[in-house]
């Protein structure tokens, strides 16, 4: 493979990941708590190597590639629904959750029980508090949460939402949940505001990734078209190699 067919082919796939991350931000502009996701480029140079003639060493070839995917942290409107167990978190935090692979984290406060009363979230994933799973007991009703995320019945105090920061940054899992290396740290009940018959909406601006769209598009065709002249090329060089 000549060196421009790499060029072009390294700048192609970055595009199509790119494409792939403007769609699914386009595809989730209402679902509730979204993050939009954005990527990182990054430069490198692909190694230097012998050349075939003389001995000499091919200069590196400069390459482009699609790093992290990280949610923005923009916050989305907030939308009044007036259910009680609709929660929105006013600023930085996210709930914990708790999934086949591990604890997760999402902005997504729509809750509701199950079949064995626990809280759960619309996927039924349990939410948690410190000591883990929150679980109402059969007959309780009236169930509310306050804005310092604390949840009661009629007849007692159940227990209270765990809300979490990170110091370092989030890699979105799918299934609107992220994870992190760096430790989830919890923060003090109180600290953080949640506003109860709420939901924030998805942060993607719909006319900002439907411009990224198109731009995006156009340049994948533009580069798909160089990469299939260099490739022309590279097989007329071939071509033009073989001993008569």
């Amino acid at each position: 493979m000549g060196e421009t067919t790499t060029i072009h082919l390294s700048r192609l796939i970055a595009l199509e990941r790119r494409l792939d991350n403007v769609a699914n931000n386009v595809a989730n502009a209402d679902t509730t708590g979204f993050r939009a996701r954005q990527l990182s480029f990054q430069e490198y140079l692909s190694p230097a190597k012998e050349g075939e003639a003389n001995g000499k060493r091919e200069r590196p070839v400069s390459l482009v590639n699609a790093g992290l995917q990280y949610p923005d942290s923009a916050g989305g409107a907030i939308q009044l629904t007036g259910n009680p167990l609709d929660v929105a978190i006013v600023g930085d935090g996210y709930f914990a959750v708790q999934t086949p692979q591990g604890e997760r984290y999402t902005r997504a406060g729509s809750l509701t029980t199950d079949a064995t009363g626990r809280l759960v979230t619309m996927d039924g994933l349990p939410i948690l508090s410190r000591t883990g799973p929150i679980t109402v007991a059969p007959g309780e009703r009236s169930l509310t949460i306050a804005s310092d995320g604390t949840i009661s019945s009629s007849q007692r105090t159940i227990g209270s939402l765990r809300l979490v920061r990170f110091d370092g940054p989030l890699q979105a899992m799918g299934s609107n949940l992220f994870e992190s290396r760096s430790p989830a740290l919890n923060i003090p009940t109180g600290s953080v505001k949640l506003l109860v018959g709420d939901l924030e909406k998805s942060n993607v601006q719909n006319v900002q990734e439907m411009s990224r769209l198109s731009e995006v598009t156009r340049s994948y065709e533009q580069v798909g078209g160089l990469l299939k002249n260099s490739q022309n090329v590279d097989d007329l060089n071939k071509l033009g190699s073989v001993p008569d």
